[in-house]
Order: C-alpha cells, then structure tokens, then sequence
C-alpha cells in the first residue's frame, strides 16, 4: 500500500449558495462559475472560517463579538478543489480516499462524478475513487452543506442528532462558532485487493515479573489463503525484542505474543514512558508486502480498585498503575480552540506540555466535543498523561437523556466502534465514558447502562476494547452534585461540582470553604472549579469596540460569558464596583487560586479514601473574559497554576 497525504496539495475554497454548485453542469467541469465566494487557497486539515480569514474576507471572530458577523458562513456550502498528481496513482490498484475528519455533512466528487457522501464529524470515511480516475487531470472535491441549525447547551438531549460537536453551538465558555471543513489529515492509498480491514494490538503487563503480553487481531478485505503476517517490536533503540512470522488467517481469531523483560509505561510523575515500535506487515503468497502498520505501544498495567472505607457496592475510584496506587489529578479537556481544524501539532505539544509541567496525569477528554486528532494521543504517550475519552453526548439543561430510538443506538454504535478502532492502541488511554452528564429524564439521577444507548456502548467496549474501564458517564453513581448534606450516607461516588465557591469565605483563609472540601466523603471528584478572570491584558486585546467596565451582562463581552460574573460579590465585599478592570482581575483571580487550591489539596489529602480531582477546565477556546479555566486563550498560565503545581508534585502528606 502506497498513501500520500493530500494535505501537502494546493487547495483552494469556494462558497456558493446551497446547492447552486448542482447547475450549469459546474460540477461536469470541476469549476464553480457562479460563486458567491470567489476561490481563495486553503489550509488542509483546516476551517472554512480560518480560510476566508486568512483572506481578508470575514473578521476574527475571537475579537468582541465578531462571531457574529460570520453566522452567515453557516447558511452557504462550501467546496474545496484539489488537483491530484498524476504520478500518485498505480495502475490496476484500488484507489481509496481516506478522511480522517469531515465536519460535518456533504459530498466528495472526482471528475464530475460523485464517489460518496458523509453526515458525521466523529467517523472517519474511505471512498473508493477507482470507478471515477482518468488517466490523467484528476481533480477532487469535497463539498460541505449547511450544518444542523442547532444544539447548543440549552437544548435537550434526546433530541441531539450526534452528528456535530455540541461545544460550539454556544456553551458557558464558547460562543456560537459553527466549524464546517476538513478537521483532520486527508490520506489517498494506494491498495491491492487484500489489506488488514482491521487491525487491532492490546498489551497486558505483569508488574511481578516485568513480562508483557502482546495480542493482535485482525480481519481482512478478502479471504486469506496462504498469507503471512510479519510482525517485530523494538525498543527506542531500535533492539528488536520480538519477530515473529504467521500465517494471516490464525490473526483473525487472535494471537497472544509474550515479551519477556519489557520496561513499562509509566504516568506523568511516577517514571520513564517507555514506548514500543510494533510493525505488521502483511505478505502475499508469493512474499509481496501487501501492507504494512506500524504504531508505538507501551505496556503497562491497570486495574481499579475501591476506595478505602466505601461501601461494599461502590464503583471502584482507585487507580492502580503497574502495581501502584495513584491520586488522579488533572483537567477536563475540551478543544483548543473553537476551529480545532486549525489546531497543530505543535500548538497540542505547547498545551500538553504546560499540563505535564504542572503534574497532571489524567486529562478527561469531554463528552460535548469529539475524538482528537491522532497527535493529541501520540503526545500523552509520550508524555505519560492519561486520557479518560468520552463519547459525544453531552447534558443540555432541559432533558439530559440520550435518545433511545434504534437509529441513534446503531450511529452511537458506529462511532464507539469507529473510536476503539482509530485509538485503543495508546497507552495513555485508560478508560471511556458514554459522555458528559447524562441523567434520568426527571434529572435527579445519573444514568446506568439499563439505558439502551448506553448498554450499546459497553457492548461495544467489552467487545472491542476489553481490557479498559466504561462507565456509563460522569458523574456516575447514586449522585449527580457534591452535597455536604449527604456526607456520611456512601452515595457520593463520582460528582460534579460546585463551579463557583459554595458560600462566601467568612475569612481571608477561606476556613469555611476549607471544611466544606474537608468534610467530603466522594469517592472522585470528576468536575468542580472556581472561576476567574483572563488577564487585564488579554481582555483589553480582544474586547472590540466594547468598554472593560462594567462588568455586567448589559456589556457584550461580559453578558456573553455571565456565568462566571461576580461583581456583585465584589461589591458586598469592598462596597463598591471595580474602579478599575485591573482591581477586579486580581480579586477574582486571588479567589480563584485560594478556593481552588484548597479543593485540590484538601482532596487529595483524602486519598485513598478518594481517588482524584479533575479541573473544569483546563483552557479556553475562545478568549473568555472570566471562566473556570486555569490556563487563558493566549496560554498564558492563570495565578492559580503556580499553587496547582505545588499540590499535583507533592505527597498526599
């Protein structure tokens, strides 16, 4: 198999009104005539938004409240033409066209002949373009429709299609900023009649004699006969611990490989992250490479086990890493940013690189945004940042169930296998969720797998992924919120909350907000946060035409994010509004680092009793006056961090 990714090509987009494309035979020549949008060159992976930003076309959308200036984009479809080269193609081969990331719905066309369509900004797509190639002038286009109109926060989940990221509909940190483009690589492959049509390689690892268990297992396009398998691992040094030759059918049910005197993968914090290059490469009967895979694996075991002192029937909230306890601390991650099409790899390696710093091990990637792209995962191999992946779904304030009909049981369905398939090989990945805050229909209780979508998933799961945890979501238990009133009755297992401070301090050391985290007998605190203000700098450099003061909801820049306004504490504090935005940055950020700081040191303090806090959230995506993150859109770490890296590097003690 030969693969070129197209991304390398020259692109150009081109906007019309819906459907105008279809006439004057357009399409028979390749060549938008009648554009509403002249062609501009495009950036693959990358945004339509980001295009036409790139040429002058549209404003940032980042800066005051721009976003809305360019919901107009959403009402359009977009085309992206490129033409492919000649010497790319093999004679008598299949020619398939493989898309990593297609946000959200539309068409792929070659020579004037469509080759296959695509609704889904989870799945990943193969078109076969063999009936449509010329010999020569092969010129490709995807073309993007107007997306769903909406199914923002305040929606109701029953009602959700699962076909687009809920996040940027508009949520409390995110305005509306409706992506549509290429979100990920776009790789054309060269392929004979017989290739792996999956392929999937688990580890096991036994702390006690340092030895590994390698298992593959595979299918194919077509029936196998008298084909071999290669398969060889070999350490950083390139040593070559394991090389082994098989015959390919014997893969289908499954092999399992031991590896003697393996080094472990290992968490941020608690050692080396040693990873392994395991190639496959797949042979004809007359010894012809046919195909060849390769990834990096790490070995590395885990189990869960209860937390101390739980109730007998309680989920089990203690991680358990190569034989270790260890406290999960972390972050909730959502997107980069709102166009996370035009997020590098270099731009995910500065962010990740500030978590490890601080002493994460765990990021929770949630349920309201999608599957990140490859990198995301190949860095927290690399270095050792766990990574708790959820499914999209997410909560919506009105009805917080998931819908139950077939069809969007079997498309759940479709996107946990498509999920498994693309990433369950990474040893960071330690567990996956259902998604985000899932409740009964009466909102009182997290939901279980007796609900038919989720029991969906943990088929799928126990199935194609056996050796990781699923839950059914988060918070998962007999609690949705951390009550102090029901301290004491064992039912506060993994919760969700508070966002804010519980009460006012009644003191400068905050003793009261510290009994509050203090008193707490959850079992995993899985989201809980304080907000607080960006930088006075960076709220000056993105407000537009709009003032900094007041902070109110009457000001476009504050009402737009008026979850996290609180002047009014400000006030029955100093008796009086912030005479300056810079007096208010640094009361509402010193808040943040001193409630903060407690609820992770007090909770930590707990373990095993407890097993983890994680942030909400991590960064902002969009330039957010005030938010709970700690790390702002430019960044730049908030105040908070320095106190947070304390807590994370430290012992329990």
């Amino acid at each position: 198999m030969n693969k070129y990714n197209l991304s390398k090509l020259k692109w150009e987009l081109v906007g019309t009104k819906p459907h105008y494309w279809r006439l004057w035979e357009q399409m028979d020549e390749m060549c938008i005539k009648h554009p509403e949008n002249s062609p501009v060159p495009a950036l693959v992976p990358g945004s339509v938004q980001q295009s036409l930003l790139d040429a002058g076309i549209i404003p940032d959308w980042n800066i005051g409240t721009n976003y809305r200036d360019i919901e107009w984009i959403e009402n359009r479809h977009w085309i992206y033409f490129t033409d492919i080269p000649d010497d790319y193609f093999d004679a008598g081969k299949i020619v398939r066209l493989h898309c990593n990331g297609l946000d959200d719905n539309g068409e792929v066309w070659l020579n004037g002949k469509k080759v296959g369509e695509f609704n889904n900004t989870h799945l990943d797509y193969n078109f076969n373009l063999s009936t449509a190639l010329k010999i020569t002038g092969n010129r490709l286009a995807i073309i993007f429709f107007s997306p769903e109109r909406y199914q923002g926060q305040v929606y109701w989940t029953s009602k959700t299609r699962m076909n687009k990221p809920r996040f940027y509909y508009n949520w409390d940190w995110c305005p509306r900023i409706l992506q549509i483009g290429i979100c990920d690589d776009i790789i054309l492959e060269i392929v004979d009649n017989l290739e792996f049509d999956q392929f999937y390689s688990h580890v096991d690892f036994y702390p006690t004699s340092g030895k590994g268990k390698l298992t593959i297992k595979t299918s194919y396009s077509t029936d196998t006969k008298y084909e071999n398998v290669n398969l060889t691992l070999c350490d950083a040094a390139g040593k070559c611990i394991l090389d082994k030759t098989t015959n390919a059918d014997l893969l289908i049910v499954g092999i399992d490989f031991d590896v003697p005197e393996i080094s472990p993968w290992f968490p941020n914090g608690e050692g080396e992250q040693t990873l392994y290059k395991l190639t496959c490469k797949l042979y004809s009967d007359k010894g012809a490479e046919l195909q060849s895979i390769i990834r990096n694996i790490g070995f590395r075991s885990i189990d869960w086990l209860p937390c101390e002192n739980a109730h007998p029937e309680a989920d089990p909230w203690i991680l358990n890493v190569n034989g270790k306890n260890l406290f999960m601390q972390g972050i909730n991650w959502t997107p980069i940013r709102t166009m996370f099409a035009d997020v590098t790899e270099d731009i995910y390696r500065k962010y990740l690189l500030k978590y490890k710093d601080l002493g994460a091990n765990l990021l929770r990637v949630w349920g309201g945004a999608t599957l990140e792209k490859e990198c995301f995962y190949d860095i927290c191999d690399e270095l050792g940042l766990m990574v708790w992946q959820e499914f999209p779904l997410s909560s919506s304030g009105i009805c917080n169930t998931p819908p139950d009909d077939d069809e969007s049981v079997k498309l759940m369905g479709h996107i946990a296998e498509s999920y498994i398939r693309r990433r369950h090989f990474h040893p960071s990945l330690i567990a996956w969720s259902g998604g985000n805050e899932l409740y009964n229909k009466e909102n009182t209780l997290p939901l279980t797998f007796l609900h038919p979508l989720l029991s969906r998933v943990k088929q799928i799961v126990e199935t194609k992924d056996a050796g990781r945890r699923i839950m059914p979501s988060s918070p998962s238990g007999p609690t949705i919120y951390y009550n102090p009133e029901l301290n004491g009755k064992s039912i506060q297992w993994d919760v969700h909350g508070p966002w804010w401070l519980p009460f006012e301090p009644i003191d400068d050391e905050m003793s009261n907000i510290r009994e509050y985290w203090e008193s707490s007998d959850a079992l995993f605190h899985s989201e809980a946060g304080v907000p607080a203000t960006s930088s006075a700098e960076l709220i000056d450099r993105y407000r537009g035409k709009y003032p900094s003061l007041p902070i109110s909801v009457e000001n476009p820049i504050w009402g737009q994010f008026s979850w996290w306004i609180e002047v009014d504490k400000f006030k029955l504090k100093f008796g009086h509004e912030p005479k300056t935005i810079e007096e208010y940055v640094e009361w509402q950020q010193n808040r943040q680092t001193k409630a903060l700081s407690i609820a992770i040191e007090s909770t930590k303090h707990r373990f095993p009793r407890c097993g983890g806090f994680l942030i909400w959230m991590g960064h902002d995506c969009f330039p957010c006056t005030a938010n709970t993150s700690i790390i702002d859109f430019n960044g730049n770490l908030k105040p908070v961090a320095s106190e947070i890296k304390k807590i994370w590097k430290s012992s329990k003690d």
